[in-house]
């Protein structure tokens, strides 16, 4: 017969052709077997942190610079208009060419017009988007004095988006972040100095954000984030006071431990930091740390401990 059907848990059932269905998942990367990857159409809606930054980037640029994103954005739209223009007379072009009698091509007044015309009109487009080209990388320029305070911001989003790994309650929108990354902007002290106005608007939207969120934190995960926060400017080269390094960064993370040798401070110290201690001297800067606390100083580290415990 006419009618289509389709099999559904070992059921016939009838189908619309017209029929569609919408799968959503919240893995960040899903992978599909090819059979089912070849019969769907994948929409990947999430955001990525480059594509967040250029958004954060114009954020900031509306803001601090207004006139130069209005500008940007007329440029664009006239761009896109240049594009249809010359698609339009081309397209015409070709028309004209095809429905055009080919024994009086040579002698049709109204195509050679035309096709001068189009000539023309094609070469004032062309510099008319050389000049709007060249326009926009003068104001790209201007405007990428702001970029490091989008690359912030955005490391900052990506950061409190998988705090849901430490505890599935911490969800936080796109949306929430923007509303408290413009209030962060507001309340910056101004400054003419452009490089002083971007440091403060960075440290401003770390510490709005930083009590943003820590206002949903359990307290025991305030300075886990903390040390997320610290940990990532580290890598990206914004904090210079300490240079990022993946062998320190492990061993405060994993804490790894050696249990090759006895523990001579046993009275005070605990097997298990000792043991980290004979990791620690593995690194470079602290070879003679186990020395030094069985040695040289062993009552000054014991009060330390002590007073930590």
């Amino acid at each position: 017969g006419k009618e289509l059907y389709i099999k559904l848990g070992g059921e016939e059932m009838e189908y619309d052709p017209q029929f569609k269905l919408y799968i959503q998942t919240k893995w960040a990367n899903p992978h599909y077997k090819p059979e089912t990857s070849a019969q769907c159409t994948m929409i990947n809606f999430r955001v990525t942190e480059k594509g967040l930054e250029d958004q954060l980037l114009a954020m900031v640029v509306n803001k601090e610079r207004p006139e130069l994103e209005a500008e940007k954005s007329e440029l664009v739209r006239k761009q896109n208009e240049f594009k249809v223009v010359l698609a339009g007379l081309e397209d015409d072009l070709l028309n004209q060419l095809a429905e055009a009698d080919p024994s009086t091509i040579l002698t049709n007044t109204d195509l050679i017009e035309n096709l001068e015309k189009t000539k023309e009109t094609s070469k004032d487009i062309t510099v008319q988007a050389a000049q709007a080209k060249e326009t926009e990388e003068k104001i790209n320029v201007l405007r990428e004095v702001y970029r490091i305070v989008a690359t912030e911001g955005a490391m900052l989003y990506f950061l409190i988006i998988q705090l849901c790994i430490v505890d599935h309650m911490y969800q936080y929108s796109l949306d929430s972040f923007v509303t408290f990354f413009y209030k962060a902007i507001d309340k910056t002290p101004a400054d003419s100095e452009v490089d002083k106005r971007t440091h403060g608007l960075r440290e401003m939207i770390r510490v709005t954000v930083f009590q943003w969120v820590s206002r949903g934190l359990f307290e025991k995960h305030k300075l886990l984030f903390l040390l997320q926060i610290t940990l990532r400017l580290m890598q990206k080269e914004i904090l210079h006071d300490q240079p990022y390094d993946i062998q320190f960064v492990n061993f405060l993370l994993k804490c790894p431990q050696k249990t090759d040798v006895e523990n001579p401070l046993k009275e005070w110290l605990p097997n298990s930091a000792w043991n980290a201690v004979q990791a620690l001297v593995e690194l470079p800067g602290f070879e003679n740390f186990a020395v030094n606390m069985e040695r040289d100083a062993p009552g000054r580290f014991k009060d330390w401990f002590n007073e930590l415990a």
